[in-house]
Formats: structure tokens, C-alpha cells, sequence
């Protein structure tokens, strides 16, 4: 006889074995299941065209940032061409200004015997004769010696048959030669004078004279002699011998002093008020130029 087993398990769903899908053929998808990845591939092409984007702006940024710049190379080199063509004018502009300030230098230095003469005139006393008035020019300043060079620095002791290196032999230092101090040109004044007295008072007058240096202003001599004027008498009779009166003694006299380092151009009222107006005007023209700057320095006052 024949027997059924029935298996009521396999009707379950959780004991249900799902069957093998035949080769060659794909099991059929929902629309549902594929939105996931039409989203995936959507925000991978977003990615791309913001990274493509991205990319043609900093391409199209920096193309006009290397024109820009290439521009303003150009302007740059040539701000500094019209740099260098200024800078080429203000140094000849410069040395034609050095030079007019030294020819006007040289009036400047210039102190007029004249004004010289009449501010002595007016200074000396009564009684006080000049006889004499003398210049001494300085003479060449000497040139001072310069040190001598430091001596090399001890070098190690070097093995024997050793070839001495160049670059371990000392180098000499330059040594600037010092340079000396410009002298005043001196000037001596001789004469003769009734007292001491009027001596002493004419060398004070001297040193307050804005022409001279009154720290070098010195009576260097001053001895009592006899008086050399030679007396005449006229009308002479012949009856008797005119008793000839006797000179009184005068003093010889010896001041030295030095010129003033004072510029003309401060000396401008001493100028003119001395009659000295040829300088006076030529400095003045200067000033006007531009040529010399106007000088306010302390003036002695005579």
C-alpha cells in the first residue's frame, strides 16, 4: 500500500526556500528601489559641475589677474625709467646748485679793506696815531701724521714646509689722514699814542669790532719812547736862539689780532653803514636769488 507524508511547514513563510532564479535573466526591479541610486548618480554630476565651475572661474580669475599684473609691470617700469630721469636731473641740478653756493662763497668770505679802514678810523680815540697796518696770511697748515696701522693679528703656528695661505695674511686699514684746522689771517696794528691809557682803551675799542676776532685781539707791545716829530721854528730871529720846547714822550704801540670768521652776509649793516655798498649789493642779490640764505648772527655792536 502506498503512504502521503504531507510537510504543512513548507507553506509557512519563514520556512519558505526561495527558488534558485533561472541563469540569464535579472530579476525585475521596482522604480522604487532604484531612486536611491538616480539620486547618487544626480549628486555626483552636481559635484562634478560645481568642481568644473569652480575651476573655469579660478582659470578665468587668474588669466585677468597675470594680464593685471603684466599691466602693472609695465607702468612700474616705466614710473621707474621717469624716476631715474628725475633722479639724474636733481643730481645735475644739485651740482649746478653746489657750485653757485661756492662762487657765492666766495663773496661771502670777502671783507672789504675799506669798511675795514673806516671802522678802525671811527674806533680810534683821540690821541692814538696808526701808522702802520699789517696782514699776515696763515701759513699752509701742516699736515698731521697719521697713526700708524695696527699691527697683524698673531696667526697659529703653522706645521713646517706649510705654504702660507692668501687669505690668512691681514688686510691693511685705510686710515683717514686727519686734516688740520683752517688759521685766521692775522693782522697787526703799529702806531703811536699819547698815554697807556689811550692804548688800553683803543685795544678794547679793536676787540669789539665785528671785523676782528676779539678772543685773538692782544697788545703785544707798548714801550715809552721819545717823541720823533721834529720841531721847526720860523721866523727865526737873528738876535738870539729860540729855545726849541721839549716833546713829551709817546708810547709805541703793537696790537695783533685776527679777522673775524663772521660771513659778509652778516655784516650787511656794518657793510653799508662803512660805505662798503658794492658787496653789500652784490650779496643782497644773492639772497633775492636764492643763491645765499639770509644770515641773522649776532653782531658786536661797536
Amino acid at each position: 500500500m502506498y503512504s502521503l507524508d504531507i510537510n504543512f511547514l513548507n507553506d509557512r513563510p519563514e520556512y519558505r526556500k526561495d527558488r534558485p532564479t533561472p541563469v540569464g535573466r535579472t530579476p525585475s526591479r521596482s522604480p522604487q528601489s532604484q531612486l536611491p541610486l538616480v539620486g547618487a548618480l544626480l549628486f555626483a554630476l552636481g559635484i562634478n559641475a560645481i568642481v568644473m565651475g569652480t575651476r573655469w572661474w579660478q582659470t578665468n580669475q587668474n588669466s585677468g589677474l597675470v594680464a593685471e599684473q603684466t599691466l602693472l609691470d609695465q607702468e612700474v617700469a616705466k614710473l621707474n625709467t621717469q624716476a631715474n630721469v628725475i633722479k639724474a636731473i636733481n643730481t645735475e641740478t644739485d651740482k649746478v646748485t653746489a657750485e653757485y653756493k661756492a662762487l657765492a662763497g666766495v663773496f661771502d668770505q670777502i671783507k672789504p679793506w675799506s669798511a675795514m679802514l673806516q671802522d678802525l678810523s671811527v674806533r680810534t680815540p683821540a690821541g692814538v696815531q696808526i701808522a702802520k697796518i699789517e696782514q699776515i696770511d696763515p701759513s699752509p697748515s701742516p699736515v698731521v701724521a697719521a697713526p700708524p696701522p695696527p699691527p697683524p693679528a698673531a696667526s697659529p703656528a703653522a706645521s713646517p714646509g706649510a705654504t702660507p695661505s692668501p687669505a690668512a695674511s691681514p688686510t691693511p686699514v685705510t686710515v683717514p689722514t686727519p686734516v688740520a684746522p683752517p688759521q685766521a689771517t692775522k693782522v697787526v696794528i703799529s702806531g703811536m699814542a699819547s698815554t697807556f691809557d689811550q692804548v688800553n682803551d683803543f685795544m678794547l675799542l679793536v676787540q669789539r669790532s665785528p671785523f676782528f676776532l676779539n678772543t685773538d685781539t692782544k697788545l703785544v707791545a707798548a714801550t715809552l719812547k721819545n717823541n720823533p716829530t721834529q720841531v721847526q721854528v720860523r721866523n727865526q730871529s737873528t738876535a738870539g736862539v729860540t729855545e726849541i720846547p721839549k716833546l713829551r714822550p709817546v708810547v709805541e704801540y703793537k696790537i695783533e689780532t685776527s679777522l673775524s670768521p663772521t660771513v659778509a652776509s652778516e655784516l650787511l649793516p656794518e657793510l653799508r653803514s662803512k660805505q662798503a655798498d658794492g658787496l653789500a649789493i652784490r650779496i643782497q642779490t644773492l639772497q633775492e636769488k636764492g643763491v645765499l640764505e639770509p644770515q641773522i648772527g649776532d653782531v658786536k655792536k661797536p
